[in-house]
């Protein structure tokens, strides 16, 4: 708190409830997520209009927001739709952060593999 304290946002009564601006059950596509490469990634992919599923978006985008999908926080923000997408970012979990292998692995014969999946979900030529 104590690098917010200047912000005048901190004094706003409409800012300093549970669910501040958003009301609840307003689903995670309509509330400002801070910038970082999660978000990136999954402005790249929607504007690039890939073939990844909805769930496969949905990990993407917050696949870091560990206080969600660890600690169930926010939730009230959720609609049925986000709840049911969590599911499947809960599954991805497991080989993310924290799950990596200290088995090196060739990237030369590994990357066809990566390629494929590529072009099966994106563009040839993406717009960054």
């Amino acid at each position: 708190m104590q690098f917010f304290k200047e912000n005048p946002d901190s004094r706003n009564p409409a800012f300093n409830t549970e669910l501040g601006i958003y009301s609840e059950n307003i689903g995670l596509d309509n509330i400002t997520m801070s910038w970082g490469h999660d978000e990136y990634m999954y402005l790249v992919a929607k504007r690039n209009n890939t073939t990844l599923p909805p769930a496969g978006l949905f990990i993407i985008r917050f696949h870091s927001f560990y206080a969600m999908h660890r600690r169930g926080a926010y939730t009230f923000l959720m609609n049925d739709e986000d709840k049911e997408m969590l599911k499947w970012l809960q599954v991805f979990n497991k080989y993310d952060l924290y799950s990596k292998s200290k088995v090196k692995i060739n990237q030369e014969e590994v990357k066809p593999y990566y390629l494929s999946l590529i072009k099966k979900y994106f563009a040839e030529k993406l717009k960054w």
